[in-house]
């Protein structure tokens, strides 16, 4: 189990290779994710738009101290609301997603006062002060609306900016049932979206066995340096860490679900450790339900 802090870091851009950033918002709690851009001789690559008109337009004029190239593509690496609800700040970008994010970014279109990732899990969860300002957020957002992604793909798309090769994989449900993961082989960084959640508790809407093979399979590549859909950058030693809660999240549901305990149940009766610490704490009942749902046979 991990006890060391999480470092210090702030809101703003990190070059994490050539030509490449980071943009990372400060605290990464609720609503608030990270995006990134690397600049091509044809335009600019965006991952992600972050949730609302304001965190969008300040992450657009950070780029723009960076170059004035139009944005070619823009990524959405997974449904949720937090990292496509400025899709449409973009223009001119052909927004690029697996097929399963566009299906679930169509069935999540109608309109709703929040932005949370799935009704019957935040109905587990007690009202955060974070998670009130991220409903605030997107219900005062002017003028909201999500345009669809117009690209998708099924298992790899590689997209080509003169000699750099960008990579979007699809590792199975995790987070979501459609997650891409953006994979630069050259300079061996990665773009987890919110299949990293380093330095607080994740979220799970998609599969926790899902969740752990894609960790499994990021292991695999020859990555230095991952950028995470919350949190500060990290790598693999992040990444372990987040394997260790899923494994101890599975192996207490399992012993839990054999008690015959509710989630409820459970989540009360569960010594969390260290894991208490984490930020978000309140999401581990909801991924209790999503453990249980798996062990029923039902995800």
């Amino acid at each position: 189990m991990p006890v060391r802090p999480p470092p210090s870091w702030h809101t703003g851009l990190r070059e994490v290779a050539p030509d490449t950033y980071a943009y990372l918002q400060h605290d990464g709690s609720w609503g608030i994710s990270n995006a990134g851009f690397m600049v091509g001789d044809e335009g600019l690559l965006v991952i992600d738009a972050t949730m609302v008109a304001s965190m969008a337009q300040a992450f657009i004029e950070q780029i723009r101290r960076v170059s004035d190239r139009p944005f070619r593509h823009l990524i959405n690496t997974h449904s949720h609301p937090d990292h496509t609800g400025g899709n449409r700040l973009f223009a001119g970008a052909e927004i690029v997603s697996h097929r399963i994010c566009r299906e679930e970014m169509q069935r999540q279109a109608a309109p709703r006062a929040s932005g949370e990732p799935r009704p019957a899990l935040m109905a587990l969860m007690p009202r955060t002060p974070a998670m009130q300002r991220m409903f605030d957020l997107v219900a005062a957002d002017p003028g909201r609306h999500i345009p669809l992604p117009t690209l998708t793909y099924e298992d790899k798309l590689t997209l080509r900016y003169g000699e750099t090769e960008v990579e979007l994989l699809y590792y199975g449900p995790a987070h979501t049932f459609g997650d891409t993961l953006v994979y630069f082989p050259r300079s061996k960084v990665l773009f987890a979206g919110d299949i990293a959640f380093f330095y607080s508790m994740p979220l799970v809407a998609g599969k926790v066995g899902g969740w752990l093979e894609a960790i499994e399979r990021i292991k695999g590549l020859d990555v230095e340096l991952i950028v995470p859909g919350h949190g500060p950058v990290g790598g693999q030693r992040e990444l372990e860490d987040e394997r260790e809660y899923f494994e101890f999240l599975m192996e207490q549901a399992r012993r839990c679900f054999e008690q015959g305990l509710t989630p409820e149940q459970a989540a009360k009766e569960i010594d969390l450790g260290p894991y208490a610490d984490w930020p978000e704490a309140e999401r581990f009942v909801a991924n209790l339900s999503v453990a249980y749902g798996e062990l029923r046979g039902e995800i």
